[in-house]
């Protein structure tokens, strides 16, 4: 196969006193990373496809992958997807035509539904998604996520509507978002179910700055709190814009939103008590002392020169999960790694920077290769966002 490919030559070197030692093969692993590197979604992909590098050269660095008497080098191959459907399935392609085996990704939630049958069909693709969260992408078989799905989003804006006894909510959905738009019936019954009165439901795009039709309609039903679904950029506007527009009540986000993306369109005062309702980011644990995510932090910075993103660590993880795939397999066949990563517990990834909940079993993965991690509300505070501890208050 072109995918493991040897790197290294068997040398023998020839002394004085006889034959030298020989130098054992190293061979090579290569991993596809599929993110958007480019386009509107870069803020996202780009520190993911950072964080995959990062763990394999840290990897390599250690050692590389054992299987069983073999040592090998992890090769990152990575593609642009601009986080379009088309782009993503032409790359997708293309790494299937250089014979690359495994792929860490999607980030967008529009391109994992289309990347989806062709990976089904395939039983020379090993799929483990990192940043998509749309509900039904997976299937135990060959395509897992150690992402969150919106479900496990919708959790966290169910508790804190839940703590909080919000009587009515608006929402603004960004329309071309498979998972929010996929979860959006489901998430406004359990809303209703807790007492609150869903006023109204407004529909926006990525790339959209106005909003000020959506906003005089929504504002005028006087909801306590406006939901937005969506990216971080036109989450900002929009919360700029209603402000402007004098709404007055709770905003709630529920988006992977980077301090850095949102303060190049709102102000941070106009940010104050935003909540949000993600799984906690590797900003979240340094925040929390964790001693693994500072380990993460620390090194990207010396690599990269800034902070990680929001997804980084659930990319750094993704390589850890393969690698730890690959050595309970003892193989690197997809058939063989298939059935070892949905095997594999929790504990076998000590690397993992990201806290996810075991299967009552113990494995990382469901029985449809779906990791349990679950949304936290967090707060704007100052310059960023900031976990909340009691919802309540």
């Amino acid at each position: 196969m072109k995918t493991f490919v040897t790197t290294l030559s068997l040398c023998l070197a020839t002394g004085l006193f006889g034959a030298g030692p020989s130098i054992a093969q190293a061979q090579e692993i290569a991993i596809g990373d599929l993110h958007p590197i480019t386009g509107p979604a870069t803020f996202y992909g780009l520190p993911e496809s950072r964080g995959i590098h990062l763990a394999a050269e840290q990897i390599n660095a250690a050692g590389g992958v054992k299987v069983g008497a073999t040592i090998y080098k992890i090769r990152i191959v990575t593609e642009d997807d601009q986080a379009s459907p088309t782009v993503g399935v032409a790359a997708l392609r293309k790494l299937m035509a250089a014979d690359v085996r495994y792929i860490i990704g999607p980030l967008a939630s529009g391109v994992a539904p289309a990347l989806k049958p062709i990976i089904e069909r395939s039983d020379k693709v090993t799929q483990l998604i990192d940043g998509s969260i749309a509900d039904e992408l997976t299937n135990g078989k060959n395509i897992f996520r150690n992402q969150a799905t919106v479900s496990g989003y919708n959790i966290a804006v169910v508790e804190l509507f839940k703590a909080r006894k919000f009587g009515s909510v608006a929402v603004m959905t960004d329309r071309f978002h498979a998972g929010f738009m996929g979860s959006q019936s489901k998430l406004m019954a359990d809303l209703k179910g807790l007492g609150a009165n869903v006023l109204g439901e407004e529909y926006y795009k990525l790339n959209d700055t106005d909003f000020s039709a959506a906003l005089t309609n929504l504002k005028g039903k006087n909801p306590a709190v406006l939901l937005i679904r969506g990216y971080p950029a036109e989450g900002a506007l929009i919360t700029k814009q209603a402000r402007q527009l004098g709404f007055t009540g709770q905003v709630v986000w529920e988006m992977v939103s980077p301090p850095s993306t949102v303060l190049k369109n709102i102000a941070a005062s106009e940010m104050e008590g935003v909540f949000n309702c993600i799984p906690p980011t590797t900003e979240d644990y340094v925040k929390l002392g964790d001693a693994k995510a500072k380990a993460l932090d620390a090194a990207y910075r010396a690599k990269f020169g800034e902070g990680p993103g929001e997804l980084t660590g659930l990319s750094f993880d993704a390589v850890h999960i393969l690698k730890a795939a690959f050595e309970k397999a003892g193989s690197i066949e997809n058939a063989a790694v298939n059935k070892a990563m949905g095997e594999l517990k929790l504990a076998d990834v000590p690397a993992l920077t990201t806290k996810y909940t075991a299967q009552p079993d113990g494995r990382l993965f469901d029985d449809k290769g779906q990791v349990d991690l679950r949304g936290v509300v967090s707060v704007w505070k100052g310059q960023g966002w900031e976990p909340m501890t009691n919802l309540s208050q």
